[in-house]
């Protein structure tokens, strides 16, 4: 990974999913946890539980605590009708993650061009590959808008 701090091959330890039903559903429910009794008397902030009793209202799936990436409507807009756009923040990590410096980055299913606009902005050489002309339009109109902007 080009990461600082973990060139020798050590990947991320943090976990990102795409928050469909079939991921979602590989990790356990949990029900609320409970608040213990109060230390020596001790409640409230700091101790990490109150004198009622009460929930912590933490229930449900461990997913909820992996990064589930979603693209915003500036990135899906202006004519961009592709069906799995990328947010470009985590196109962008990725990039870093993976393009040692001065690397070119191969899209062969470019899509919209979410991978060849983020790999720009982080001053990498790209090159895209698509099947469909209409997306290679999308993609160059992007790429375009990137280098005024």
């Amino acid at each position: 990974p080009n990461v600082p701090g973990n060139r020798l091959g050590r990947w991320p330890a943090n976990l990102i999913h795409d928050g469909s039903d079939e991921v979602v559903g590989l990790f356990p429910q949990t029900a609320p946890s409970r608040i213990g009794k109060p230390r020596a008397g001790n409640s409230g902030d700091g101790w990490g539980m109150t004198a009622t009793g009460a929930e912590y209202a933490d229930s449900g799936s461990a997913a909820r605590f992996f990064y589930c990436a979603k693209a915003n409507k500036k990135e899906r807009g202006e004519g961009n009708d592709h069906p799995t756009v990328k947010p470009l923040a985590l196109m962008r990590y990725l990039c870093r993650l993976v393009t040692p410096p001065g690397g070119i980055i191969l899209d062969p299913f470019m899509g919209s061009g979410s991978t060849l606009v983020a790999a720009e902005a982080e001053g990498f050489r790209s090159i895209g590959i698509d099947l469909e002309a209409r997306y290679c339009k999308i993609a160059e109109r992007r790429l375009r808008k990137q280098e005024t902007s």
